[in-house]
């Protein structure tokens, strides 16, 4: 990250974190928010913007739209914290989208392992997460959140179960899936085109 300081935008990712628990905001509201917002887009970018000069009760309220009269978060290292923190790298050293980060490591999963890699280094989640990216697909967590299986999907989107099934099977496939699949499987399931990629 070249035009600002990677540390300064690191606390303050891990800071919302901490404000969501805080605050009693919903896990997977949260990181939906989160996943679509101008933040999260300018760190995947690498670029600069005045966001990372607004007040974090204002981005807070951008992400949640909820007020906080005073930000709470300050000093505080807990594993609301760390999973901010942990979110941080392993986008900035995988180069996934948060979409794709929040699906495969949703933040209760990842708020679970802190006991155990909280003190270890980076790397060792990162070995974790690679781990469970090739144990499950992509379409498989996005049937399984919303409850859906691959024949109503085919119904939903007009995309071929067969298809489907072999987008089921690898994420690799759905990758190269045509731009008109993509596009009724991320309408279907109102997640962000960058999941995909």
């Amino acid at each position: 990250m070249s035009n600002f300081d990677t540390k300064q935008v690191k606390e303050t990712f891990a800071r919302l974190f901490v404000l969501a628990v805080q605050n009693k905001i919903n896990f997977q509201a949260f990181t939906s928010n989160l996943e679509k917002s101008e933040l999260a887009s300018k760190i995947e970018n690498e670029q600069f913007s005045d966001c990372f000069n607004f007040s974090l009760e204002k981005l807070f309220f951008e992400i949640t739209e909820k007020s906080i009269e005073k930000d709470t978060s300050f000093g505080i290292y807990n594993d609301a914290y760390w999973c901010g923190y942990s979110y941080f790298e392993i986008q900035q050293r995988t180069k996934k989208s948060f979409a794709f980060i929040f699906l495969k490591l949703p933040f209760n999963k990842l708020m679970n392992l802190y006991p155990i890699y909280h003190e270890m280094d980076i790397s060792s989640l990162l070995n974790y997460f690679v781990k469970i990216d090739k144990e499950v697909t992509i379409l498989r967590l996005l049937c399984l959140r919303k409850g859906c299986s691959i024949p109503e999907l085919s119904l939903q989107t007009g995309v071929n179960k067969t298809t489907l099934a072999k987008y089921n099977a690898s994420d690799e496939s759905l990758r190269k899936a045509s731009f008109s699949s993509i596009y009724k499987i991320a309408t279907f399931f109102e997640v962000p085109y960058t999941l995909f990629i």
